[in-house]
């Protein structure tokens, strides 16, 4: 048994991330033993390492902030029914993931079905809560209402063009590469824009007359979000989920002040640790059986043992890849 360990902060993960053996752990009174299934390595894991996340690590660090295991044991405050269950790991950056097997605190797991694709459910405490909460928590959009997002192509906005279209509002993506607004266009996004000069223009001509209820935004780019809010209502919304290039999103003046656009933020830590557990397990429910349904999920590149975690990071930091790239410790359990 093993697990990925953050020895230093910053610097080539090659050579800070090491392979070492699960200590004999023991669950406290109100932990949970769990042998891990699947976990995904994400760009909030990435951020994590570089000690660019918000949760600074402690190093050593455990790695990895989400997946799906079963539990073994159960502290004596932990409720016995869990032993056996598959559980989806909420993710705190506490404790890793990326490993054989950990130990949780019990309110940090919840239940899910055994008859869903479990690499799907690695993914799911992430990325699909974050469009869910982006699309229920801010507005109440109507069907046929328009939302506008960039990063369409990255993993939240697959989830958040699929989560909208059953709900039967429309989406305008914005990307920066043709091959890209193709891949958005199949996921089932109503318009698709590439990024570039007249960005703004472009974009109201698309939508020919309509204006976008909100705009998510996941890139930082001050000129791209003062083309894009230009396509806001007034008195609209940009919530940023993100920021690619590192910046601190901005509106321009007239924007922020003269039409009343308001800038708010999303954090899924923050989603997570404030939103009560009650809808906590609902939403996840309806999400685990969205994914049973077919009707969200995420592609999967490729899957790794521990022991090949060199390949699995450099393949995780590609360029222009297809697909999602997991951890599998424990294959034989899923």
């Amino acid at each position: 048994m093993s697990h990925l360990t953050l020895t230093a902060v910053g610097g080539d993960l090659g050579d800070i991330v090491s392979l070492s053996p699960d200590p004999d752990a023991s669950p406290g009174a109100d932990d949970v033993l769990i042998a891990v299934e699947a976990a995904p390595i994400n760009g909030a894991d990435l951020l994590f390492a570089a000690g660019l996340l918000g949760v600074y690590p402690d190093v050593p660090a455990a790695l990895g902030g989400e997946g799906v295991g079963r539990v073994v044991r159960a502290g004596a405050n932990a409720d016995p029914a869990l032993i056996g269950r598959r559980v989806l790991i909420l993710p705190t950056f506490r404790y890793g993931t990326w490993a054989a097997t950990t130990v949780v605190p019990a309110r940090n797991v919840i239940p899910v079905p055994d008859n869903v694709d479990v690499l799907q459910l690695a993914m799911l405490s992430g990325n699909p809560a974050t469009a869910y909460a982006l699309l229920s928590d801010y507005i109440q959009l109507q069907p046929g209402d328009w939302i506008g997002l960039n990063l369409a192509n990255g993993a939240v906005g697959h989830y958040l063009i699929a989560l909208a279209k059953r709900a039967g509002i429309k989406t305008l993506g914005v990307v920066r590469r043709d091959e890209a607004a193709e891949e958005v266009r199949r996921v089932g996004a109503d318009l698709v824009v590439v990024d570039g000069e007249d960005l703004g223009r472009r974009v109201t001509k698309a939508l020919g007359g309509a204006t976008l209820r909100i705009l998510f935004e996941g890139t930082g780019d001050p000129g791209q979000i003062a083309e894009l809010v230009r396509a806001v209502e007034d008195g609209g919304s940009v919530i940023a989920f993100a920021s690619a290039t590192g910046q601190a999103p901005v509106l321009p003046l007239g924007d922020l002040f003269n039409r009343g656009i308001s800038l708010r933020a999303f954090f899924v830590l923050n989603w997570l640790r404030y939103t009560p557990r009650e809808r906590l397990e609902r939403v996840y429910a309806e999400l685990a059986d969205l994914i049973s349904q077919g009707a969200i999920g995420a592609v999967v590149e490729a899957t790794y043992p521990l022991d090949q975690y060199r390949a699995a990071l450099q393949h995780a930091q590609q360029t222009g890849r297809s697909g999602k790239i997991l951890f599998t410790p424990n294959p034989s359990a899923a």
